[in-house]
């Protein structure tokens, strides 16, 4: 059967229509184009700006953060003792900087905090510092060993490291005064630091090279260094053992006699090289932030000034002997008290002498003999006097802050009659410790005044500067110092009972210091109070001589600011300097002479004569 084929048409599926195509509008597309046309534009008119306009400026500030001079610092100069011992140093310390950028702000409160506890400071101060927009700041200077290691330990970010010079002291308090302090910055603000401080400070140097962001230098660029000078070395006059025995002495006897301070100052009258000075209070210039001003600032034994007493006395004799105003002979009247222009004058005691001699003057301390010897010489002859041997001007020592003093010499407006007659037991003028010792010195050698100095040497690196002794002048003839020297011998004598007569029995006079003759004079000095007048209560007790009598070592003067329980000073001043020139004298092995003590007087290492006393 076949096949039947249906030959009927199919349906055919619907044709798709055509997607309907988004026309945009030509004038859009222009607004796109330019639209980014200005945009291209303003970049390249902004690039242009950068590479050619403003190309070097930002050349610069681009090389400004990696090229840098920073300095070197300059090392300060040592100073030392004669002896060679250090009394003042550059130390390199570890200071503490951070750059706060690379330290997070959640990190730093607790850092802050941290950090507080192992400098010691406010932690509100600390956060500031590592929180700031700055880009390198000091956290703490001159750091501690043992804490630098605590706060490296912590291995913080942006904590940094750098070594700073800082000035130490390493006798502490020894010397202070003389030696004086540099401040924080390395500046010396009083004393031999103060006075050389230029010498001693050296000229900075630096290195100019490209630097990291951890001010390391890039090695493999290029650098230029200047290297810094460093400051001179400075050797002092100062001798050890005499500035020992003498801030000793001066402290046990402030302490005993409850006085406000005092000083002592040694010097050598050949020379005029000061060997000791020391003053009460003292400071420790390491810290000398922890003092007032007046003490770290001030030496008093050049900058304090007093009105000397009766230790002037020895000034009033030469003066009058040097211009053959009168002799060794000659006699005044000592009734005790006397009267002009309407005042009364005294003795300290009130009591007469009789007829006496220049040197009873002095081995009395007689005030009435001393200004009627004084009007014999007048006082166009006497102020000239007392201007050579350097009152009324600066003794030129190198140390500063030295004071003049206050003279109302002849033909000044401040001059009146009643000031040259006070002036001759030292009341009414004024004079640092140094210019009596000065003046003094050229009694002791002669009639010769030197100059006093503190730096006997100075070196810049391998070169060194000895200093020479300066003769100031020559107050007074050979002849007149060696008679004023004898009766300082008299008057030393005089009041050796004050040390001896609890030892020996003998209230007579003695032997000051057994063994050798030393010439001393005593002083007691009236306060003037601001309000005119003088203090009735505190006086300043002293006494100014030198050791030995003949071919002098050491000039001494030993002076004590308001004892407490020695309303003249006697009793205060004289055990010290007994006490500070027998322990000098022995230290220059100078051989004792057995006839020169009293019965019951011992030398020690020495077999003793019974001989009378002087």
């Amino acid at each position: 059967m076949a096949t039947r084929t249906n030959n009927s048409p199919q349906p055919q599926p619907a044709a798709a229509a055509p997607p309907t195509r988004i026309r945009l509008e030509r004038w859009r597309i222009n607004a796109v184009l330019l639209l980014c046309l200005l945009l291209i534009a303003r970049v390249v008119a902004r690039l242009a700006d950068l590479q050619v306009s403003q190309h070097t400026a930002l050349l610069a500030q681009a090389r400004s953060e990696i090229d840098q001079q920073l300095p070197i610092q300059a090392q300060r100069g040592m100073i030392t003792d004669r002896l060679g011992n250090v009394l003042a140093m550059d130390v390199d310390r570890e200071s503490l900087w951070v750059v706060p950028t690379q330290i997070s702000p959640e990190q730093a409160p607790r850092l802050a905090l941290t950090l507080s506890a192992l400098l010691g400071k406010d932690p509100q101060e600390i956060l500031k510092i590592l929180t700031s927009d700055l880009y390198w700041l000091p956290v703490a200077r001159w750091l501690d060993p043992a804490v630098a290691a605590k706060i490296d330990a912590l291995k913080a970010p942006g904590l940094h490291w750098q070594y700073e010079p800082r000035r130490v002291y390493p006798q502490g308090t020894f010397a202070a005064q003389v030696i004086g302090a540099a401040n924080y910055n390395g500046v010396g603000i009083s004393g031999v630091e103060g006075f050389y401080n230029d010498q001693l400070q050296g000229i900075n140097g630096s290195v100019q090279a490209e630097f990291d962001p951890k001010q390391n230098p890039i090695a493999i660029a290029p650098s230029r260094t200047i290297p810094p000078r460093n400051g001179a070395n400075l050797t002092l006059t100062i001798d050890p053992l005499v500035q020992y025995v003498i801030e000793r002495e001066l402290q046990m006897a402030i302490e005993k006699h409850h006085a406000d301070g005092g000083s002592i100052v040694v010097l050598d009258p050949k020379t005029g090289a000061i060997r000791g000075m020391a003053s009460w209070p003292n400071f420790d210039p390491n810290r000398y932030g922890d003092y007032p001003v007046d003490v770290y600032g001030r030496n008093p034994a050049i900058s304090n000034l007093y009105e000397p007493g009766s230790t002037f006395k020895m000034i009033t004799v030469a003066a009058g002997l040097q211009t053959r105003s009168f002799t060794a002979d000659t006699l005044v009247n000592d009734t005790g008290t006397i009267y002009r222009f309407g005042q009364s004058l005294s003795n300290w005691n009130g009591g007469g002498n009789g007829m006496i001699d220049p040197a009873h003057v002095i081995y009395f301390s007689s005030n009435v003999g001393a200004l009627q010897f004084n009007e014999i010489t007048g006082p166009e002859k006497f102020y000239s006097m007392v201007s050579k041997f350097g009152f009324g001007k600066p003794t030129g020592v190198d140390m500063g802050g030295e004071e003049s003093g206050i003279v109302n010499s002849w033909g000044t407006a401040a001059y009146n009659d009643i000031g040259l007659l006070t002036n001759a037991y030292g009341q009414g003028i004024s004079v640092t410790p140094l210019q009596m010792v000065q003046a003094a010195g050229a009694i002791a050698n002669h009639g010769v005044m030197m100059r006093p100095y503190i730096v006997e040497r100075r070196c810049h690196a391998e070169h060194c500067t000895d200093i020479a002794p300066t003769q100031v002048g020559q107050p007074i003839d050979p002849e007149v110092a060696w008679t004023v020297r004898r009766m300082l011998v008299n008057s030393a004598n005089h009041y050796a009972p004050v040390v001896w007569e609890t030892k020996t029995g003998n209230s007579d006079d003695q032997w000051l210091v057994p063994g050798f003759q030393v010439g001393a004079k005593t002083g007691t000095s009236s306060i003037p109070l601001a309000d005119g007048g003088y203090d009735p209560s505190y006086t300043i007790g002293s006494v100014l001589g030198f050791a030995p009598a003949e071919d002098a070592r050491y000039v001494v003067l030993v002076k004590i600011d308001r004892p407490k329980d020695d309303i003249w000073g006697v009793t205060t001043a004289v055990p010290v300097y007994y006490s500070v020139v027998n322990q000098l004298l022995r230290y220059e092995k100078i051989p004792p002479d057995p006839a020169l003590a009293a019965p019951g007087q011992e030398i020690p290492g020495v077999t003793t004569l019974a001989t009378p006393t002087p």
